[in-house]
């Protein structure tokens, strides 16, 4: 018996991508079974195997490498029997038979692993509403008929159609991946459940702080300790590209080095790299003022999960407030000053400024495709340095 692994383009692709099939033959004789599924531009034909970008890639990678062990044993090669040989192959555990909401809960955790809090928090959520309607569902159990019960469920409990879709949108999440790491075959559950529950669609606007904005918070000093620290946070964020909250608050010395802030958005998981960007003067002086004694991270504040969450509120709270006594009003249109307003004001006024796009992108570390890999750190620094030195300048 022999045996290969192959991206199977011959069946077309999915929504999931191509299949991953292993292919047996014995005395002329050739079985094919998908195995997992992958996009083109998640695998390498050279080495048959995924690439960094599978949105699965360590648990799949991990389980081909076992298969092709198993293809080089002596016991697997004297095997003539396709069936048995199959079943010599399933590495994986029987996770077929696992309830819904507890292989749900693995890929919560899972997501809490890689510091994704956000996917494990709206899976956890989503799966709290599935257990409400029925607990008891098998993974291979999981069909249209099922689902179209639960959100007819959830619609006649007054919801609005926007919650139930994201319900549903968190629990086809963790279905597509029981499909494309091959633990069940696709049963197609979710297809067409969403023409009932239309959601209109508005163009979102990014809000972001004027100049002026900006300047009034860079020349403000509060009595109130936490109005300080909220609107110097913010601005650490726009100094730094537009970094993510997160990122900002888990910076870690090792990060800092040589003038340089190396940073890798959290946001993104295992598609996430590491890209570098000026330690702009202004952001070297807020970092040595909160700068804090732990040996590994640069601040002293809560890194647990209810923790970091009690801290992030604090502050979008405090930033209210500071909107206030500073009169701030957000563009085009006034709105909350949240978080996120900081990532959007670096992106627009470096737009104003004439930044290329690709150049704007690499800045603010925007998630990228294989073919933007290729060309990654195509700007040198010094045009990198000039454009961050002009938006924020």
């Amino acid at each position: 018996m022999k045996g290969k692994i192959k991206l199977y383009r011959n069946d077309g692709e999915s929504d999931q991508g191509f299949p991953v099939k292993i292919i047996l033959s014995h005395q002329r004789k050739t079985r094919r079974k998908t195995f997992a599924y992958a996009k083109a531009t998640e695998w390498d034909n050279t080495y048959d195997l995924p690439l960094g970008s599978h949105p699965d890639y360590e648990d799949l990678y991990d389980q081909i490498s076992q298969i092709k062990k198993i293809f080089g044993t002596r016991r697997f090669n004297e095997q003539n029997n396709f069936d048995a040989a199959f079943e010599m192959l399933d590495t994986s555990p029987r996770k077929q038979s696992l309830r819904f909401i507890d292989y749900g809960e693995e890929r919560a955790k899972y997501m809490d692993q890689v510091s994704r809090t956000g996917n494990a928090r709206a899976y956890r959520i989503a799966l709290k509403e599935l257990k409400k309607y029925s607990s008891i569902k098998r993974l291979d159990e999981i069909d249209r008929h099922f689902m179209e019960g639960f959100k007819q469920h959830k619609k006649s409990e007054g919801l609005k159609n926007t919650s139930v879709r994201n319900y549903l949108y968190e629990l086809r999440a963790i279905y597509n991946n029981a499909v494309r790491t091959g633990i069940i075959e696709d049963k197609k559950p979710f297809a067409n459940l969403f023409n009932d529950i239309p959601v209109r669609k508005r163009r979102a606007r990014n809000a972001y702080l004027e100049k002026d904005d900006i300047i009034k918070l860079e020349n403000t000093t509060f009595t109130q300790l936490n109005y300080n620290r909220a609107k110097d946070l913010a601005l650490l964020q726009f100094y730094l590209c537009g970094a993510d909250f997160m990122d900002v608050c888990f910076l870690r010395k090792e990060q800092i080095h040589n003038g340089r802030v190396f940073l890798k958005r959290a946001k993104l998981g295992e598609k996430a790299y590491e890209f570098d960007i000026l330690l702009h003067p202004k952001a070297e002086k807020i970092i040595n003022r909160y700068q804090g004694s732990d040996e590994v991270f640069v601040f002293d504040w809560p890194r647990s999960e209810a923790g970091y969450r009690t801290f992030r509120v604090k502050m979008y709270r405090a930033l209210q407030q500071v909107k206030k006594k500073l009169e701030i009003t957000l563009s085009p249109k006034d709105a909350t000053l949240t978080l996120k307003v900081m990532r959007h004001t670096f992106a627009t006024h470096g737009k104003f400024a004439r930044i290329e796009e690709d150049l704007l992108r690499e800045l603010m570390g925007h998630e990228r495709n294989d073919i933007d890999t290729v060309y990654k750190d195509k700007y040198p620094e010094a045009e990198r340095d000039k454009a961050q030195k002009l938006i924020i300048e």
